[in-house]
């Protein structure tokens, strides 16, 4: 009688129950990836459902449904009374065999020699799945988004789809939302502008490397806020320039240094109404002399108003686009931050309609158009008077939750900590007295859960060693106050 394989052990699989992609899913991907790979070989006995369900700590059914999808698919087989087998592949195809691509033979991988990784460690990669953690950084509050107003205006532009452009669209973007775009900053952020200056972007970051890819060349050198936003660092680096890092002030920018040290810089990238990641107001004579300078230097500056919609005293203060009278700023804006980040549009506001347009081509070279219908839901979101709504809402909201969490850091962690409570945006920062403890939480590095921005993550130059940022915009009461208590605990103060 023949015996029976024994149960091959799978030390190797990996599952993430944190993540948002069924369990069964993660397993099956897993097991087909050893069978690939040849890390699972044809005739192999695969462990009973029972017992990898125990070993994983998972329900029995997830390891069915995966077994099932396998067999399906000729990964796996049965056999009666004997149990679970791998089953022979024999003819692999080329590209699946543990080999390097043609691709990477010639060019050392994607990553390498003359591609991004060569040029700097700036480089900001952040492209996989996100989870949101307490006290991550610019997570709006989707509990009190109004999605059902949302989803009534997808419907009614569903249902009337027809009245819509359903073949390529303007690159530049949905006109009526442009228009509205235009509309919205002459009222909130004083800038006077006509839809022909509104560019539509996947977002800031899009905009910040299409400004990099038209102004910039090899070796120009660029003021850059320090600390400050490593995507736009990344994308400085990766058309060539030269990072000139700036350091923040109680202005902000620092700009007597950013003159006296690199006098040749083409282009400069601000945040001067909420300073990232530092939280200050640029005030109105350093915007009046920074103007100036890039008059008399002909410099650009990109204005990134990431979220200074969300300002806490008073009304949000004019942009820095609203006072250049010469056509040296770009204004760059985003609603990823103040609606949700899936949503994906930004825009930018340039000198004039012709600069507009340039941008409009290296724009639909690479992905053509924003999606129409996304425009369209949000275009009617603005003109019906819910994007205004929401926004006084949500400062009302926020400014009570940086309240509470400043108030739960000081109760709880008090002469330990010091609390730098933000006039604007979505984040504030926390600092240490004692390095230990600013160690420990860098030690940690979200395994418990918490994600505590270290500044010195977004620094080149000029470190603050013991201070983090703390997102407040998209928690509760109940989450900030056990988030306090996990810090308690990891910094054992």
């Amino acid at each position: 009688m023949a015996k029976t394989a024994p149960e091959i052990s799978m030390p190797f699989i990996q599952l993430n129950k944190q993540s948002r992609k069924a369990l069964y899913v993660q397993l099956y991907e897993e097991i087909r990836t050893a069978v690939l790979n040849g890390i699972l070989k044809p005739g192999d006995r695969m462990p009973a459902t029972r017992m990898l369900s125990k070993e994983l700590s998972i329900a029995r059914n997830s390891v069915i449904l995966a077994y099932e999808q396998l067999i399906l698919e000729g990964y796996l087989g049965g056999k009666t009374g004997a149990g679970t087998y791998v089953a022979g592949i024999p003819d692999q195809p080329e590209f699946l065999q543990n080999h390097k691509s043609v691709l990477e033979t010639q060019t050392g991988g994607f990553l390498s020699g003359n591609s991004l990784a060569g040029k700097s460690n700036l480089l900001f990669r952040d492209c996989d799945f996100e989870s949101i953690r307490t006290f991550q950084i610019s997570v709006p509050s989707f509990a009190d988004f109004p999605f059902k107003t949302w989803a009534k205006i997808a419907a009614a532009i569903y249902k009337d789809i027809g009245a819509l452009h359903l073949g390529y669209d303007h690159g530049q973007g949905y006109e009526p939302l442009r228009a509205a775009i235009a509309a919205h900053l002459r009222i909130n952020r004083s800038i006077n502008c006509t839809a022909e200056q509104v560019v539509v972007v996947n977002g800031s970051r899009q905009a910040i490397h299409l400004i990099a890819e038209l102004f910039l060349k090899q070796g120009d050198q660029c003021w850059m806020e320090d600390p400050g936003y490593t995507g736009a660092k990344s994308a400085m680096q990766r058309f060539g320039a030269e990072v000139c890092p700036v350091p923040i002030g109680e202005n902000g920018l620092d700009i007597d240094y950013a003159i006296e040290q690199f006098p040749n810089a083409k282009l400069a990238y601000i945040t001067p109404s909420h300073q990232y990641p530092m939280g200050i107001t640029m005030p109105l004579q350093e915007r009046l002399k920074l103007l100036a300078y890039a008059r008399r230097q002909n410099m650009i500056i990109i204005e990134d108003d990431y979220d200074s919609e969300f300002r806490y005293n008073g009304r949000p203060l004019a942009a820095l686009k609203g006072i250049d009278t010469h056509g040296n700023v770009l204004y760059v804006g985003t609603f990823s931050k103040i609606l949700f980040p899936a949503l994906r549009i930004g825009y930018m506001v340039l000198p004039s309609a012709a600069l507009a347009q340039e941008f409009t081509y290296a724009k639909a070279l690479t992905d053509r158009q924003n999606p129409v219908i996304d425009q369209a839901i949000l275009n009617e979101f603005i003109r019906s008077g819910h994007f205004q709504r929401h926004l006084r809402k949500m400062r009302t909201l926020y400014k009570k939750a940086q309240d509470d969490l400043s108030g739960i850091l000081l109760k709880e962690l008090g002469k330990n900590v010091k609390v730098y409570p933000a006039e604007a945006g979505m984040h504030f920062v926390l600092q240490f007295k004692q390095q230990h403890a600013a160690d420990l939480i860098k030690q940690d590095a979200g395994q418990s859960g918490l994600i505590l921005t270290p500044l010195d993550k977004l620094s080149v130059k000029f470190h603050h060693h013991s201070g983090f940022l703390m997102g407040f915009t998209g928690y509760s009461l109940e989450e900030m106050e056990k988030g306090v208590q996990l810090i308690k605990k990891i910094t054992r103060l």
